[in-house]
């Protein structure tokens, strides 16, 4: 035999025949196959039926809390910094006492806003959309609501500024975790 007609250790030929084929791409194997030529198909991982990753999840949750109540808390401060700077005494939401009340109004507000997200996940086809729109109507409700409720409109101004404050935080932050962590259906 001569060397025209390539052949391996066994004596097999292996269909060379002494031309180059320019239509493979050099490197690559035929894709699904093993190394002796095999086709097989690719197996699919098993499924829990989870679409999103739990732990960063509620990660991101808890984080959202803890932002919430800062943002509530330095919102709560500011907003009475200026009430006492311009003397004007009113009894707003928050009361003037304790800016940290507001803070912790917002955690638990972003730790339900969290829980509902987790619901949705499980019981309807989109489940960003349909937390956008709600917690959207949400911060609506909580920013119009003071100005409805209050005796003083320098009162719910401060409130509405507080509240909307802390829902977009929780929007926002809540919003990130969701497409961050969520696997489904968008």
């Amino acid at each position: 035999m001569s060397d025209r007609y390539p052949r391996d250790s066994d004596n097999r030929d292996v269909g060379n025949y002494g031309y180059d084929d320019r239509t493979r791409a050099y490197g690559r194997q035929e894709p699904y196959a093993e190394p002796g030529g095999q086709r097989y198909a690719p197996q699919k991982p098993a499924s829990s039926g989870l679409k999103f990753d739990v732990g960063p999840f509620i990660g991101g949750v808890v984080a959202t809390a803890i932002t919430t109540f800062i943002a509530g808390w330095v919102a709560t401060a500011i907003v009475q910094a200026v009430y006492n700077r311009t003397g004007t005494s009113v009894f707003w939401m928050y009361g003037l006492e304790d800016p940290w009340i507001a803070g912790v109004y917002g955690a638990l507000a972003a730790i339900l806003a969290g829980a509902f997200m987790l619901l949705l996940f499980q019981a309807v086809p989109s489940p960003n959309t349909f937390f956008s729109w709600i917690a959207g109507l949400v911060v609506v409700a909580v920013i119009v609501l003071p100005f409805l409720a209050a005796g003083a409109i320098t009162a719910a101004f401060g409130s509405a500024i507080v509240n909307g404050l802390m829902g977009f935080v929780i929007v926002a932050l809540l919003s990130t975790t969701a497409a961050k962590t969520y696997h489904g259906r968008s």
